[in-house]
């Protein structure tokens, strides 16, 4: 991730690359570049763990033009003035440096409170939604790779989001909030569980047995199998008066989430769904719950890594 350093001036500048990219000065219109590669270059620039050289910028994604390295050096110019005095972007390797008060809504998944990253606008589309950039097979590559990454980031703070509303009774945003989280995987139990329960939270029994309805004709039609015991035994939980989600299906499915965050690279937005269902867990005594998740494969964390490691640095660095 690039750095915010100082000795640039402040700025109140935003950079979305979450859903249509934009570029938001204040209080100002979005300024979108206009070209899509030049899109792609800061989006690799800001996650880039280090600085890329300019030979390695033209060739991942200027490798079809005549002059790779002439066109590499236009899309740096049209990034120059799209961030304008509120960054620097220079050099080979090229170091882009962002002002103190920048903010940039992927950092924001990856490290900021999942409280301030259900405001982002993008939460929950593609990194560079509907970018199409053309004959750069090794950048589509990495791509589809921050997609899936950024996406299992968004699917865990949504999931936490989601309970904390429940948790305090606002069962408006928990629907919410489970609703985006159908809308990004349909066919995901945890998710259509959620949404039931919601429902069912806030007195609204028949739109509940409506939602049933719906995932189980949806599961019945394109996979061939009705969901499972969770998502029937939502639209069948009794109501509480405080809303409190601390029972074992919740709390499995937001450590699910976390595992699922983990395994894509998203650290620590997953670390922070695996404390706090432990922390459910813990409060309703449901201790049980913790320990029936196991890691998910091709990667993930135990959830008793997250019981022991409380406390700890919250601020890992994100794989790649």
């Amino acid at each position: 991730m690039s750095p915010i350093v100082g000795g640039i001036p402040s700025s109140s500048l935003t950079i979305h690359l979450l859903g249509r990219p934009a570029i938001v000065q204040g209080d100002g219109e979005p300024y979108r570049i206009r070209s899509q590669k030049s899109w792609g270059l800061l989006a690799y620039l800001i996650l880039a763990e280090r600085p890329p050289s300019r030979p390695q910028l033209a060739t991942l994604l200027f490798s079809e033009a005549n002059d790779p390295l002439r066109a590499l050096r236009w899309s740096l110019a049209e990034i120059r003035r799209a961030l304008g005095d509120s960054a620097r972007l220079e050099g080979d390797p090229v170091e882009l440096h962002l002002a103190e008060g920048t903010i940039v809504d992927i950092d924001v998944v990856t490290r900021g409170a999942w409280t301030d990253a259900v405001l982002l606008p993008g939460l929950g589309q593609d990194l560079l939604e509907g970018t199409n950039i053309r004959s750069a097979a090794a950048f589509e590559s990495w791509l589809v790779s921050q997609q899936h990454h950024f996406g299992a980031g968004s699917e865990a703070i949504l999931h936490e989001a989601s309970l904390a509303a429940l948790t305090r009774g606002a069962v408006q945003d928990a629907t919410d909030y489970a609703v985006r989280l159908v809308s990004m995987k349909p066919f995901d139990e945890n998710h259509q569980a959620l949404l039931i329960r919601s429902y069912e939270a806030a007195g609204d029994h028949e739109a509940a047995l409506r939602q049933l309805a719906i995932c189980t004709e949806l599961f019945e039609r394109e996979l061939g199998v009705s969901p499972g015991v969770a998502v029937h035994d939502a639209a069948q939980a009794p109501p509480t008066h405080d809303h409190t989600p601390t029972d074992a299906t919740s709390i499995e499915a937001l450590l699910e989430a976390g595992s699922a965050a983990v395994g894509a690279g998203a650290i620590e937005a997953g670390v922070r769904s695996l404390r706090a269902g432990v922390g459910l867990s813990d409060a309703g005594g449901v201790g049980e719950a913790a320990g029936e998740v196991a890691p998910r494969p091709g990667g993930g964390i135990d959830p008793l890594t997250a019981r022991q490691g409380r406390g700890g640095n919250r601020r890992a660095a994100p794989s790649r």
